[in-house]
């Protein structure tokens, strides 16, 4: 194996990354660091709506249109995902 590859290994990487990590050198931000844009309500309420959209999109699919229905759960996703809305129980904010 050349010279410089046996330097730059997987494992050297995954070891420096931990090192990082532990010491507290890496260049991740603090938990705190995150503010939401929306509350916690509005949040939801997107959620809720596009979660809904999505059931009604796959009837269209199912039941009717199916290009309706894939263009209905499609745009549902892109709106809740564009405004930053997941599902995600163990998120504190």
């Amino acid at each position: 194996m050349a010279e410089h590859a046996e330097k730059n290994t997987l494992e050297t990487t995954i070891a420096n990354l931990t090192d990082e990590r532990e010491d507290g050198t890496d260049n991740t931000q603090p938990d705190s660091a995150y503010t939401p844009v929306f509350s916690k309500q509005v949040r939801t309420v997107v959620y809720v709506l596009g979660l809904i959209a999505s059931c009604v999109g796959l009837g269209f699919m199912t039941f009717g249109d199916a290009a309706v229905g894939g263009y209905i759960s499609t745009v549902a996703g892109f709106i809740a995902s564009g405004l930053g809305v997941a599902y995600n129980p163990l998120r504190n904010a």
